[in-house]
């Protein structure tokens, strides 16, 4: 009897315990390491909601999520041409035989783009360098280090991709499934529901959307997942405070060695990346649009 009731209160301590870890705050690490490799494990999650957590400290991601919600108030109303694009765009994903529908399009298509893609592939892959590269570069909100970690990434990509790819039938088929799968998981048939979500709303929807773009990359046999589980990160310098530290990351992405650092910043004693801090701050620090003055 005795061994009967000792083995209950353990189940029921067991279950306590995880009851209260549920819907428990993620809390970035007291280590700069630990911190960047808490961030790679809440993308292999697809929880970017975690991921933004865990990039800002609770007062100021609760002061940014605020500011999302201003802005959301004062947000132009969407014009006629939106919400029917939007509205179709979905419907062509989420419809019932949406899959066959897309699928007899994209050969379509591909009768006419197959015989001319092997000669022109070379012209096709040099334009997207010169267009990936141009637009890293001209996004103000990336700092170098985020700049070339962006060109090593879309550098291996594009030697990734080959011609064949897009005339396999039967993997397109499949990626076609995914698309429609995941269009239909999101579940936004209209565009003022998008145009409607919240903060946290929007990166559970986006999440979604990432592990939608991962099934398509396995798809075609690029296992993003796999990359972050052979992510390695190490100190490589920290300043005498103790507050500030960069972190390097190395990872294998598609075959390719891909190497960058991230300035880490420590707040309350928790690490967060210096750079999401500071974009957090910088957008507190702007003005709200001149409808919030004669807001009531």
């Amino acid at each position: 009897m005795l061994f009967h009731r000792v083995r209950h209160l353990g189940l029921f301590l067991f279950t306590l315990g995880l009851l209260s870890g549920c819907g428990r705050e993620p809390v970035a690490p007291g280590d700069p390491v630990a911190a960047v490799e808490g961030l790679a494990d809440a993308i292999k999650d697809n929880d970017l909601l975690t991921y933004s957590k865990l990039s800002l400290p609770p007062a100021l991601h609760a002061r940014l999520e605020q500011r999302w919600n201003d802005e959301l108030a004062l947000a132009p109303k969407l014009t006629t041409t939106q919400r029917k694009d939007h509205t179709r765009y979905m419907k062509q994903m989420m419809e019932p035989g949406a899959e066959a529908k897309l699928f007899a399009r994209y050969e379509s298509k591909m009768k006419k783009f197959q015989g001319e893609i092997n000669s022109q592939w070379p012209m096709m892959k040099g334009a997207a360098q010169i267009f990936v590269s141009g637009a890293i570069q001209a996004n103000e909100d990336l700092t170098p280090a985020e700049r070339d970690h962006a060109k090593a990434v879309g550098q291996a990509i594009l030697e990734w991709l080959k011609p064949a790819m897009f005339s396999d039938k039967e993997k397109a088929r499949e990626a076609i499934t995914v698309i429609c799968q995941t269009a239909r998981e999101i579940n936004l048939p209209e565009a003022e529901q998008m145009h409607q979500l919240s903060m946290v709303a929007s990166l559970e929807k986006a999440g979604i959307a990432l592990k939608g773009l991962k099934d398509l990359g396995r798809v075609y046999g690029a296992d993003i997942d796999e990359s972050l589980d052979n992510l390695e990160a190490k100190l490589v310098d920290a300043d005498a405070s103790g507050n500030q530290a960069t972190v390097e990351v190395n990872y294998v992405l598609l075959g390719k060695d891909i190497r960058f650092e991230i300035e880490m910043t420590r707040i309350d004693g928790r690490w967060y990346p210096a750079d999401k801090v500071n974009d957090a701050q910088q957008t507190l620090k702007q003005a709200l649009p001149a409808a919030a003055v004669s807001a009531p």
